[in-house]
């Protein structure tokens, strides 16, 4: 299963360049609005500590670390959602991602067009909730022959869809609406961005990053405040150097990093390894996932035939000097279909083939 992140904002935040630094990839970046009309996609590795120890202890000639898309779009702009700018365009890019990287520019570059921060944030939340309203509208005028006859279905998923519809039109995004969980599953087979998580990237110049003023970001929202062009300069840097360039802004690790990691978070999920031949490796699934669905990750063969799993903490794994010290302490255990994986733990699945 593949997960994805969409990266939005307004023209000349920042947004190809804080995709570079992401990605390492050469980017157009550029001064001037739509510079990036398609899409830019790449697959990004998880950086991952636990992952180099285990490969290290098994000796690994291959290892394969979890990965997240990356996929950045054209900069929004008013008007976006009736199309202004190619918007109907860059805003179906967004449809299909699963959480959204919000890049707000915090320098004085009159370029943007938006000096005042809390507009140049509003406009695009209020874009996205535009967006969003149109089609809940849509679905609600589809629903219309059902609610005259007064179906139960239509009726409930119309009171859910008004509510949604209510919400919107005050310029508030769904992820604040208390929903249940069956609630969100509803709304889920709309293509609605505002529902999607959101992660804010304050792209401030280098002399700013000292002092950071998130006051006007909406109240429990994440913001990772970084310098985009900073970040891009550093993955340019071979590995020996990178350390240095750190300490040299007061850094103890890349901003993208805590980056990733919070996408990583706010998507619910978790790594389990596997250690097999000559290969160490990451899986990314969702939490709580049944040790059989885990297996299936693997191999579908696995999770048909799935009989057990046998299954150690990675950093018990490591201070035991391998698989045969942790069995003779008693630390790998074996555990049915049915059990919850935890992030971190190395399994080992037997099946019948």
């Amino acid at each position: 299963m593949s997960w994805s992140c969409g990266i939005v904002g307004l023209p000349n935040a920042g947004k190809s360049t804080l995709f570079k630094a992401l990605t390492a990839l050469d980017v157009t970046i550029e001064n001037y609005p739509f510079s990036t009309i398609d899409p830019n996609r790449a697959i990004v590795p998880i950086p991952d500590s636990r992952l180099a120890a285990l490969a290290d202890l098994s000796n690994a000639e291959k290892v394969t670390p979890a990965t997240i898309e990356v996929i950045d779009v054209a900069g929004l702009v008013k008007g976006a959602s009736r199309g202004e700018g190619l918007g109907n365009q860059f805003l179906g890019n967004l449809r299909a991602v699963d959480l959204l990287i919000h890049v707000v520019a915090g320098f004085g570059d009159v370029t943007t067009g938006e000096e005042d921060l809390s507009t140049r944030l509003e406009t695009v939340n209020i874009e996205l909730c535009l967006a969003d309203l149109e089609s809940v509208t849509r679905r609600l005028q589809k629903l219309e022959p059902q609610l005259r006859l007064g179906e139960k279905a239509a009726q409930s998923e119309g009171l859910l869809l008004r509510r949604a519809e209510e919400h919107l039109n005050k310029g508030l995004p769904l992820r604040c609406l208390e929903l249940t969980g069956q609630e969100k599953e509803t709304l889920r087979e709309l293509p609605l961005l505002t529902l999607k998580e959101m992660v804010y990237v304050f792209n401030l110049s280098e002399s700013d990053l000292g002092s950071v003023d998130l006051s006007n970001f909406p109240q429990d929202s994440v913001v990772i405040p970084l310098c985009a062009s900073l970040e891009a300069e550093l993955v340019e840097l071979p590995e020996n150097e990178r350390e240095a360039f750190l300490i040299a802004y007061g850094l103890t690790e890349s901003k993208t990093l805590e980056l990733l990691k919070e996408c990583y978070r706010l998507l619910g999920l978790i790594t389990f390894y596997t250690i097999k031949g000559n290969e160490t490796r990451a899986w990314v699934v969702p939490a709580n996932i049944r040790a059989a669905e885990a297996a299936g990750k693997i191999h579908s063969d696995m999770e048909q035939g799935f009989i057990n799993a046998e299954v150690v903490n990675w950093f018990d794994l490591i201070d035991a000097g391998g698989i045969a010290g942790a069995r003779e302490k008693g630390l790998i255990r074996v555990e049915g279909r049915d059990y919850p994986v935890q992030d971190g733990e190395v399994i080992f699945v037997r099946f019948r083939s």
